[in-house]
């Protein structure tokens, strides 16, 4: 080996050398913490529920970066709470970016929630006759879930649910405030002036919904807003 090649050969060890001294090596399970870390802060603006993360492959099994503070920044593609995505992480040092990946990521959240601990006849009130609590994953149905403070709220059960369902919100209903073919009050309000004339209810009505009445002297139909129990207001 000649004089020349043997000094670049020492000057190409040093170099490494020296670089290799500057340098820190990140394992990627400390790199999947720091993702769930944020995910978790994330989501829980959505969720109550317990949330369990798991960041499945990362394109590599050690990450190599210049020596220096890390940080990390992790941008889900989904604006809402989702059972699956795929999130941007971009890793900086001292603030400057040096490493950018997307990483799979599976998300389950864990509740206690209300379950048909028998079969629920349409129109039944939800109680603890025939409702349960359990822990379930409710990662693909959080946002329409019932807990047991829900109970107080009188529900009642749009369709038939079989044992062990999960209770959706979207169908159950709250006792109504009005009742087909009741009687009821029907306020018109025009122009600062409020009359009233007795009506029968057409459908059953929660308060704020819209539903139809009929008065009988005027043989009209009308369509008015819940405002109470018996209660319709007409905007004419």
């Amino acid at each position: 080996m000649n004089k020349k090649l043997f000094t670049l050969l020492i000057t190409m060890i040093l170099t490494f050398s020296s670089l290799k001294a500057f340098a820190v090596v990140i394992p990627d399970e400390k790199v999947k913490a720091e993702i769930s870390k944020q995910l978790l802060v994330k989501f829980k603006k959505y969720t109550n529920a317990d949330l369990e993360i798991v960041i499945q492959n990362l394109p590599f099994v050690n990450l190599t970066l210049p020596d220096g503070k890390v940080s990390y920044c992790v941008k889900p593609t989904a604006e809402d709470f989702a059972a699956r995505d795929l999130v941007k992480v971009e890793i900086s040092v001292n603030g400057k970016l040096q490493k950018v990946f997307n990483a799979p990521v599976l998300i389950k959240a864990y509740e206690n929630v209300l379950v048909a601990s028998g079969v629920i006849q349409r129109e039944a009130q939800l109680n603890l006759s025939n409702v349960k609590i359990e822990r379930r994953e409710i990662s693909n149905k959080y946002n329409h879930v019932l807990t047991q403070k829900d109970l107080s709220k009188e529900l009642y059960a749009k369709k038939y649910f079989v044992k062990g369902e999960l209770i959706d919100d979207r169908f159950v209903k709250a006792k109504p405030a009005v009742l087909r073919n009741s009687l009821v009050t029907v306020y018109f309000n025009t122009n600062n002036l409020t009359i009233s004339l007795d009506g029968i209810a057409l459908s059953d009505g929660i308060i704020g919904e819209r539903i139809t009445v009929l008065n009988k002297k005027y043989n009209r139909v009308y369509k008015g807003e819940v405002i109470g129990e018996n209660r319709i207001l007409v905007r004419i």
